[in-house]
């Protein structure tokens, strides 16, 4: 709205000196906004409708928790309004630019390609750097969400953790929620008393997989499936034991190299090497030194900075964030930004639009940008929807 020449629908002059804290959740739109309304300063909440009327069709006038509302803002004034408390509040008639509207309606008829990735090249780089930068911290905290609820899975066993995170990870993408659930169903304590036997540790991940108790798998030319069905159905006994559906896993459209029961056989290796662990992750001096913690197996370099990418880096950020390290979370970031790139389809419409992707801080931040306010649509929130209407 404009920043001078304010008056309410009845002539007091307005000034705006704080627009308070945008309010997400229910209540008023905006918390403890300073207005000057006719020279007395308010101190109070702010409501946004289209309508006067809308404040009645959604109940404000029987809801205290809209009795603090100073202002009422709204695109067309049809009556007026007041509190559960009886008090009349005053309102602020607002008309939304043509050419606003108009940018708006292009963002929310847009397919696959927002014409504002197009607008967004121009920016002053600074802005755009700015707005990537949030996308960037967006994208790790919603992934320190994840590790968080993993946490309380795990009974705060941070190591139980890193394996459910890592396991997720070696799914890259196609697998990840049946690694995730694959890892929550191995018994993690118990799995660490035989880590120095690698056969026993494989026949326990394959098993816990599915892959022995059926003859319908890619396990059936292995020469030792029968000796490993045994030690599984010895660790069954043990620690009651029931495996997931091998039908849970996706073979289709995957490689060779990347079959699940490939990858977990490079688990088993890593697990029993010790080196699936958060304590060597957070001893590594630099990405290098972390992705020599891959080393053994056979991994392609773009396989481990994804592994970086989608797990360790994150749950260092995670375990930064618990122990309010801020030396950990900076460390957690500048690996970030020296990891390459990904190469995605998101990543490479950011690229066709001439917008600059130098790591993989800068694709995270695309893929948040597409999946947090591309898809659902959310224009108003997002930097790039905003620069396009007001240009």
């Amino acid at each position: 709205m404009p920043s001078t020449d304010i008056h309410t629908v009845d002539g007091r002059p307005v000034r705006i000196l704080s627009v308070g804290l945008h309010n997400k959740d229910a209540g008023p739109d905006f918390f403890n906004a300073d207005i000057v309304i006719d020279g007395e300063d308010w101190i109070g909440n702010v409501e946004i409708h289209t309508r006067s009327t809308d404040w009645y069709r959604h109940g404000h006038d029987h809801d205290p928790a809209y009795d603090n509302v100073i202002l009422h803002v709204v695109e067309q004034a049809d009556g007026d309004v007041v509190t559960s408390s009886g008090r009349s509040v005053p309102q602020v008639e607002v008309q939304v630019p043509g050419y606003v509207v108009s940018s708006y309606e292009q963002l929310q008829a847009a397919d696959h390609h927002p014409p504002c990735l197009v607008h967004a090249a121009s920016l002053a780089p600074f802005l755009l750097r700015q707005w990537v930068g949030r996308l960037t911290t967006e994208r790790l905290e919603r992934k320190v969400a994840d590790i968080e609820a993993r946490l309380h899975y795990c009974n705060n066993d941070w190591e139980h953790v890193f394996f459910i995170t890592l396991a997720r990870a070696f799914g890259f993408g196609i697998n990840s929620d049946t690694f995730e659930q694959w890892a929550r169903i191995i018994p993690y304590r118990g799995a660490a008393k035989h880590r120095d036997d690698l056969q026993l540790i494989t026949a326990l991940f394959l098993g816990q997989a599915g892959f022995l108790n059926t003859e319908d798998n890619h396990l059936d030319s292995y020469k030792e499936k029968a000796a490993l069905s045994s030690l599984y159905s010895f660790l069954c006994n043990k620690f009651s034991l029931t495996p997931m559906s091998a039908h849970s896993w996706r073979f289709l459209r995957t490689r060779p190299g990347n079959f699940p029961n490939v990858r977990l056989e490079q688990l088993a290796h890593l697990y029993c090497e010790g080196r699936i662990s958060l304590s060597a992750a957070l001893e590594a001096a630099d990405t290098e030194a972390a992705a020599n913690l891959f080393g053994g197996v056979s991994l392609p370099r773009r396989s481990v900075s994804l592994l970086l990418l989608n797990a360790v880096v994150p749950m260092l950020y995670a375990y930064g964030t618990y122990r309010g390290s801020k030396k950990m979370k900076d460390k957690a970031l500048l690996w970030l930004s020296q990891l390459p790139a990904e190469d995605n389809r998101y990543s490479r419409q950011w690229l066709q639009a001439g917008l600059p992707m130098d790591s993989a801080a800068d694709s995270q931040a695309v893929l948040q940008q597409f999946t947090r306010y591309c898809q659902r649509r959310d224009c108003l929130r997002c930097q790039l929807g905003y620069q396009y209407m007001k240009r």
